[in-house]
């Protein structure tokens, strides 16, 4: 048997896609019963995590087309912005 780690998405959470621009924005409330939620990126972005975060090119960097799996307060929101003004997108879905 292979040593694949398996991620199961919350039926019950739609997953998000939003477009990352120059300015901050953020998903809607994100409800996980894990804890975890996952996140992709299309391009270069830093994220915050918060009830009414702001995300700023001094938070968390994610590298283009990069999936991460983080732990997360349910209910909280996640806060996007791109590196250096450029453009791209981001899905978060929470996990099972």
């Amino acid at each position: 048997m292979s040593n694949y780690i398996v991620t199961t998405i919350d039926p019950n959470y739609v997953s998000e896609t939003h477009d990352i621009g120059a300015s901050s924005a953020q998903s809607s409330a994100i409800t996980t019963g894990s804890g975890l939620i996952r996140i992709s990126t299309t391009s270069h972005c830093h994220i915050k995590f918060g009830a009414n975060p702001t995300a700023t090119e001094e938070d968390l960097m994610l590298p283009a087309n990069h999936v991460e799996i983080f732990s997360f307060v349910s209910g909280q929101k996640v806060a996007f912005i791109h590196h250096g003004g450029g453009a791209g997108e981001i899905n978060i879905c929470a996990v099972d």
